[in-house]
């Protein structure tokens, strides 16, 4: 595994306001790379022995790493979570302890969704707009991950609530395309694929 540690864009990182894509982004990264046992704090480390008696050399996803191995582990995972937080000392994150220990700072401080956060994620879902000067597959990128925020924060927009916004959000020019979509069998994903195949043909040249 490489010791590189990800350095996520500067709009990924956390600052304060995206727990919920952030700690996706984190999730997914540690999973990936056999390190959330250090996130959760069941990766332990083994009893310090003789170096003749040390374990063969695990690999990162071990639940019982070497001393050696838990040391360097352990802090590819809190560089993972520190350098992909802007300011984490002044976020009030736990810096000076293990990874384990910074993760549940951060779930303690950000991790609670609060009734004002749902609904602001929701706010915020259902004011989005679309203009012809965006790239639409963009749009459709950003709009699905301003619902996934939502419903990370608790809320209860469904399937059919989520295709309901996405044509509410089109203008009115769109209306020859979106008028099939209101059929209650279709999904979302239906309806984004129908919006993506209308826009496609009627950008062509």
């Amino acid at each position: 595994m490489s010791s590189t540690t990800p350095t996520f864009s500067e709009s990924d990182k956390f600052n304060g306001t995206n727990w919920a894509s952030w700690r996706r982004l984190i999730r997914t990264t540690a999973v990936s790379k056999g390190t959330f046992g250090y996130l959760d704090g069941t990766s332990k480390q083994s009893p310090t022995l003789p170096d003749n008696k040390l374990p063969a050399k695990t690999p990162w996803d071990s639940e019982t790493p070497s001393p050696k191995e838990w040391r360097a582990q352990n802090a590819w995972t809190l560089g993972l979570l520190l350098i992909n937080t802007k300011n984490p000392a002044g976020l009030g994150i736990n810096i000076d302890g293990t990874a384990a220990e910074a993760w549940t700072s951060y779930i303690n401080t950000y991790g609670k969704a609060s009734n004002m956060a749902q609904l602001n994620a929701e706010q915020i879902l259902r004011n989005s707009t679309y203009s012809d000067c965006i790239d639409f597959n963009d749009f459709i990128i950003n709009m699905c991950n301003k619902w996934s925020d939502a419903r990370a924060l608790g809320s209860k927009i469904t399937n059919k609530d989520f295709k309901d916004i996405i044509i509410s959000s089109l203008p009115e020019s769109w209306s020859f395309a979106t008028a099939p979509l209101y059929d209650p069998r279709m999904t979302s994903v239906d309806a984004i694929a129908c919006l993506q195949i209308w826009h496609t043909k009627s950008h062509k040249n």
